[in-house]
């Protein structure tokens, strides 16, 4: 198996004991196509998981050209090698940026019309997958938690452990349905396990619950109750309220995630 990508937030949280990784941090770059292939060459592999991509909504404003690069010219690769190759299985890490401010609860089947860069590469991506000749899988991850150290918790924790002002962009009402990062390898190995009858097939991976930016500001409030707090204008690209229905997720793979999310933080925070 390869897994590309496989030192990011998520690859490196993910526990199976062989496979062959690909990571532009080991400058393994997904689109240096000759390099890649030779990795396909020697591995004979059957399935390949594709998280291999340059990540964040408000950075893709600032660096456009290396997300058009990586996440289309890069996926359209590692695409052509899989085809080449003969992988049986493709699974592609899509984003829920694809939908933009869709009304939630989004499903599989709602449109998708991305507001950001990051949103459009990523949409690119699954035409990309789409389009190709072997069987593919497509997940979209919704906000996956604890997460990066520029996301939300980190970043805040972070800013009080400097005792700086906690950056809140908005106001406290935005909404998030957080997909703890320990069940996207539960779904992942369900998929592996499994015979697929499909050719092409796309499952939104979340959690069970919405979470409103004001309760998790009050359970930071709650642990450390002398934080500072700075309210600043929300980005254009950032989605105010997003979650989806994981029916489909749960119906095919039989996952159920728990609702876990603030006893979760509260370790990371305590």
């Amino acid at each position: 198996m390869l897994i590309t990508g496989h030192l990011g937030y998520v690859g490196r949280n993910l526990n199976f004991p062989q496979f062959v990784g690909y990571d532009l941090v080991e400058g393994n770059d997904i689109r240096e196509l000759y390099n890649l292939e030779t990795v396909f060459e020697k591995g004979q592999f059957s399935t390949v998981i594709h998280l291999a991509a340059l990540t964040g909504v408000r950075k893709s404003v600032t660096y456009p050209h290396q997300y058009i690069s990586t996440n289309i010219e890069g996926t359209w690769n590692v695409v052509k090698m899989c085809e080449k190759y003969s992988i049986r299985k493709l699974i592609f890490f899509s984003s829920s940026s694809v939908y933009g401010n869709h009304l939630s609860p989004v499903t599989e089947m709602s449109s998708k019309n991305p507001v950001s860069l990051y949103g459009l590469t990523k949409l690119a991506g699954e035409h990309i997958v789409n389009q190709s000749s072997i069987p593919t899988v497509i997940i979209r991850p919704f906000t996956v938690y604890p997460g990066r150290k520029d996301q939300v918790i980190y970043k805040w924790l972070s800013q009080i452990k400097q005792d700086k002002t906690v950056t809140v962009y908005g106001d406290e009402t935005s909404r998030r349905g957080y997909t703890y990062v320990g069940d996207v390898e539960q779904v992942l190995k369900k998929l592996i396990q499994r015979e697929w009858e499909w050719e092409h097939e796309d499952f939104n991976l979340g959690g069970s619950e919405v979470i409103c930016l004001g309760d998790l500001l009050a359970l930071f409030k709650q642990i450390f109750p002398d934080i500072r707090t700075s309210f600043q204008k929300r980005p254009q690209e950032d989605i105010v309220c997003q979650y989806t229905d994981i029916f489909k997720l749960r119906t095919v793979l039989g996952f159920e995630p728990e609702p876990l999310f603030f006893e979760r933080v509260r370790e990371i925070l305590t």
